[in-house]
């Protein structure tokens, strides 16, 4: 009896991934466009996107150094102000994070993200 829990148990957990690993095959599986209909290029990101509405801030970096932008990390941006923290004194973990780009909605929020940086 209790061998065929422990399958019943094995059988739930293999169904519960090969589940998960297709939903993310699906979802990063590029979707094909309309027959005959022209594929728009991608708008540039950075600093030289052209955007017209820049919702949300994050945190990222800007010529080596931690730096605050609107906009959206990998996305439209805007640079905002730069701080005295330069990237390559970081931990590699902190630098990677940056890279990528820390959202955050508000001032306190912002605070935390620079104290966290600098602290030792």
């Amino acid at each position: 009896m209790l061998r065929r829990y422990r399958w019943l148990l094995f059988g739930a957990a293999a169904g519960a991934f090969a589940v998960g690993f297709l939903l993310t095959l699906a979802a990063l599986a590029p979707v094909p466009g309309a027959p005959g209909q022209a594929a728009e290029p991608a708008a540039p990101a950075g600093d030289d996107a052209p955007c017209s509405d820049y919702s949300g801030t994050f945190v990222g970096v800007h010529d080596g150094r931690v730096a605050v932008f609107e906009g959206a990390p990998g996305g439209c941006r805007r640079l905002v102000e730069t701080h005295p923290i330069s990237v390559h004194e970081l931990p590699a973990f902190q630098a990677a994070e940056l890279e990528r780009g820390i959202e955050f909605s508000g001032h306190d929020e912002l605070f935390q993200i620079l104290e966290g940086l600098t602290a030792p």
